[in-house]
């Protein structure tokens, strides 16, 4: 029986225990609400990070910024949305604020490799010490004319670029009679051999309107033009001169240069000892010879034009001379320090000059001329040094029987830029990137082929990845252009007549939208093949102000996406006001349209109207300044932007990575290998939920 003490103490326990076990269901029943409330804003946070990274791959930046801002303010700690919230904040041209984002995750040691190399570039481009003026150049390869037994040039004269934007150079092997395109590799694509009639001596070949070629024979005394269209590509559909000593004919023409203009073709005649000039139909117009305080040419070689100049070399007098477009002397540039002067092209606006085994690099408004290249001792004879598209040097060196690539030593040690602009997984399991690859000047790498790319999905290399597209074969285009709406109805009619002209040369495949800027921008879709600007005639707004950065950035935007050739074109009545780029600064203007590889073209009423913020913007994107009523029109930069190289591709394959629905990450990184030269970028995208 028990006593009253122990029945008290059981029911002490009993009371306890049921205490403890209330206390208990009460932590777990909190415990559950907190952990609850928590997955859910975690959930909430994934789920506005997905739509910010899709937003991000569909170039709507907007909205991505706001979405990855909504997932951070949930999960603030989270390493991923906020290295994608500074990759939106970059590519919006807010490069500092990217900046300090990513700093915070490279202290805290969550920062990939990836994303330090890129944060490497960025510091070193905005310190303002992105190209260094005293930069070696040094060989980045080098394409042997016997390799492995086989021949596949002998003697190269000269190795130039092929004009289309696809990385390629044009080569004239000299003493066997061919003509070579390589590509950025160094792989033989094409020969041409001339016909039945064959190449006697081809010395130089030079790109021309209308898709041709043309080529100096120095044995046949002519100009051969090739086709190079159609069942016709790479036959000769014309020939300019003949033998002889008179006017329009020759004796050993050697070397070939296009005028600025793009309308005349200036000839070395070695056997004459003259330079002739022709226009593109053939015809020949005037020389250049003794006369006229001139006292007349040894040995002509090497030709270049700049800015109303005529470059011409003497390698036997060792002198670069001076003329005129219309053949009138201008004296002498250099006289002094060179042996036997061949090549010359321009590089920077400065000239260089092939010497032997020597590249010299003269600077065009003071006349000092400094030792740029030295190829070492040994049998050399540079004949001729051209930029090719990827921001080399091609060194021709005839004696050695081989072509050079030259590069900066910085952009071989700094290795490449390669961004992934978009990555697509709607047809999930096919994937899709876009991705631009530059040096680290900022120059674009062109002719790439599926073989410099390494595909990773997840942690899984691609073994077969497509190359699906590049932009060195497609050369269509998209522009905005932006009309300035400041003046009267009659002003506005000005701008409207330079959009026109511009609208003349687009053709199948482009896209043209006009922005119609005054105190608020406004977008019109214009079909390039029946072009319609109707609805802007009357729509002055007189000297109200114009908000310039909302009209770029809304003309940006509707680029954003597009993966080919980009431009916005700008016909300006009046110069910005003070207050044309309040809301978005002109810094952050331009990098939104560099780090998505648009380019601006202002072009202006007459030359009263200038503008240093826009011709800023200009000079950053890789763009110029013209004038509405220039000779060429607005349309020639059409043909212009057709031209320039872009350095964009797309890449497809198919995942084996599970999306979960759509709600599981898909992580991609590409690498890039060009020749000694790499770089990798990282990225992803969600699959469509399902």
């Amino acid at each position: 029986m028990q006593t009253r003490n122990e029945a008290r103490r059981e029911n002490s326990l009993e009371i306890a225990n049921i205490a403890s076990l209330l206390f208990v269901s009460f932590m777990l029943v909190l415990v559950a609400q907190t952990g609850s409330a928590q997955n859910f804003e975690a959930a909430r946070a994934l789920d506005e990070w997905r739509w910010g990274v899709l937003s991000y791959n569909d170039g709507k930046l907007g909205k991505a910024l706001l979405a990855f801002e909504r997932a951070i303010s949930l999960n603030p700690t989270d390493p991923d949305m906020r290295e994608w919230l500074g990759k939106s904040y970059w590519r919006s041209g807010m490069e500092r604020e990217a900046l300090d984002l990513w700093n915070q995750l490279m202290n805290e040691n969550q920062a990939s490799i990836a994303l330090q190399n890129k944060m490497e570039q960025l510091q070193h481009r905005m310190s303002g010490n992105l190209e260094v003026s005293d930069d070696e150049w040094i060989s980045l390869t080098s394409f042997h004319g016997l390799d492995d037994d086989i021949r596949f040039f002998e003697r190269p004269s000269v190795a130039r670029k092929s004009g289309d934007g696809s990385g390629s150079l044009l080569v004239t092997s000299y003493a066997d009679g061919t003509l070579l395109r390589i590509d950025a590799n160094g792989s033989l694509v094409e020969r041409f051999t001339g016909g039945l009639e064959g190449f006697d001596r081809p010395f130089d070949v030079l790109p021309i309107p209308d898709d041709r070629l043309i080529v100096s024979e120095f044995q046949s005394d002519r100009i051969s033009v090739l086709s190079l269209t159609g069942y016709n590509r790479g036959s000769r559909i014309e020939i300019w001169g003949e033998s002889g000593r008179d006017r329009g004919q020759f004796l050993g023409p050697q070397y070939m240069a296009l005028s600025q203009d793009k309308k005349f073709v200036y000839v070395s005649d070695w056997g004459n000892r003259r330079v002739s000039k022709w226009n593109l139909n053939g015809q020949h117009i005037l020389s250049l010879e003794r006369g006229n305080g001139f006292d007349g040419f040894e040995g002509p070689s090497g030709i270049a034009g700049f800015e109303g100049r005529v470059y011409v070399a003497d390698s036997l007098k060792g002198t670069v001379e001076v003329f005129d477009p219309s053949g009138n002397y201008l004296g002498v540039l250099i006289n002094r320090g060179l042996t036997a002067p061949e090549g010359l092209c321009i590089y920077k606006g400065d000239l260089l000059i092939a010497d032997v085994n020597r590249i010299f690099r003269v600077n065009l408004l003071s006349g000092e001329m400094v030792e740029e290249a030295y190829l070492g001792a040994g049998e050399h004879r540079i004949t001729s040094v051209i930029p090719d598209d990827n921001g080399n040097l091609a060194i021709c060196d005839f004696d050695a029987d081989r072509i050079t690539l030259l590069t900066p030593l910085s952009t071989l040690y700094g290795g490449l830029e390669v961004t992934l602009d978009r990555v697509r997984g709607d047809a999930y399991p096919e994937m899709a990137v876009d991705l631009t690859v530059r040096d680290r000047l900022g120059q674009p790498i062109s002719g790439l082929k599926a073989s410099n790319f390494r595909v990773f999905d997840g942690e899984n290399p691609i073994d077969t990845p497509n190359l699906d597209w590049a932009s060195s074969e497609d050369n269509s285009v998209s522009i905005v252009g932006i009309t300035d709406l400041s003046g009267t109805n009659k002003d506005v009619e000005i701008m409207l007549e330079g959009v026109e002209d511009l609208a003349r040369p687009l053709r199948e495949g482009d896209t043209f939208s006009l922005v119609g800027t005054g105190q608020n921008a406004v977008l019109h879709e214009i079909d390039p093949e029946r072009p319609s600007f109707s609805n802007l005639v009357g729509t002055a707004i007189g000297n109200r102000p114009i908000s310039w950065d909302e009209s770029l950035r809304l003309a940006a935007a509707r680029l954003i996406p597009e993966r080919r050739g980009k431009a916005i074109i700008a016909f300006v009545n009046r110069p910005p006001g003070m207050n044309a780029f309040d809301r978005h600064g002109l810094y952050e203007t331009a990098r939104l349209m560099v780090n998505n590889g648009i380019i601006f073209y202002p072009v202006y009423r007459d030359s009263s109207v200038t503008s240093s913020e826009l011709d800023y913007i200009a000079t950053q994107t890789g763009g110029h300044a013209s004038l509405i009523f220039q000779a060429e029109g607005s349309g020639a930069l059409v043909g212009e932007l057709r031209n320039t190289g872009v350095g964009r591709y797309t890449i497809t394959w198919s995942t084996r990575s599970s999306s979960a629905y759509g709600r599981k990450f898909l992580p991609v990184s590409v690498e890039v290998i060009y020749i000694k030269k790499s770089g990798r970028d990282e990225s992803g995208t969600f699959a469509p939920l399902s």
